[in-house]
């Protein structure tokens, strides 16, 4: 890579850091539920895209594609995580998030354990149009499937989640 190319490239990434490092952020940490896990996931996706060599200027959808990027990265980090065996002494000493995380940590812990009673996609279609606002089309593009599939994974989701919770609303 030519001197020049790698400052307009990193002018970019600049760019990219300055208007949606927080938007990947959180959308990283709700997929993960932890700052630091969260953050490493982030950085790790703007380092590749740097040393990629791709000219964003030729990406379609720049948000989408950081979207996709960073929710593959929190598959892969998902993957590779081993589930550690605690002493059933150790459990309750568990930290407890930073005051700055605690409301983030809060809504993650309330999320995840609503969507872990739905299959993986329909949890995914859930995180994606409500928590992160897209639209069904932007999901299905994200996603590489037609936009009948989202809306048909969305709708299964949501009756699945209203027989789940409707005991718990006196229903």
């Amino acid at each position: 890579m030519h001197q020049k190319d790698r400052e307009k490239r990193l002018r970019e990434l600049e760019n990219i850091v300055e208007q949606r490092l927080d938007w990947l952020f959180r959308f990283a940490y709700l997929r993960i539920g932890n700052r630091e896990d969260a953050e490493d996931v982030v950085q790790d996706t703007l380092l590749k895209l740097y040393t990629s060599g791709q000219d964003l200027s030729h990406v379609d959808n720049v948000e989408r594609y950081l979207l996709r990027s960073v929710g593959n990265a929190c598959i892969d980090y998902q993957r590779r995580r081993r589930p550690t065996m605690v002493d059933i002494s150790q459990a309750t000493d568990r930290p407890e998030p930073p005051d700055a995380d605690g409301d983030l940590h809060d809504e993650y812990m309330r999320i995840s354990q609503v969507l872990d009673t739905l299959p993986p996609l329909q949890a995914e279609t859930v995180r994606l149009h409500i928590t992160d606002q897209l639209t069904f089309r932007q999901i299905a593009t994200m996603q590489g499937v037609p936009e009948s599939t989202v809306k048909a994974r969305f709708q299964y989701a949501i009756k699945k989640l209203k027989e789940n919770l409707s005991p718990l609303w006196g229903n």
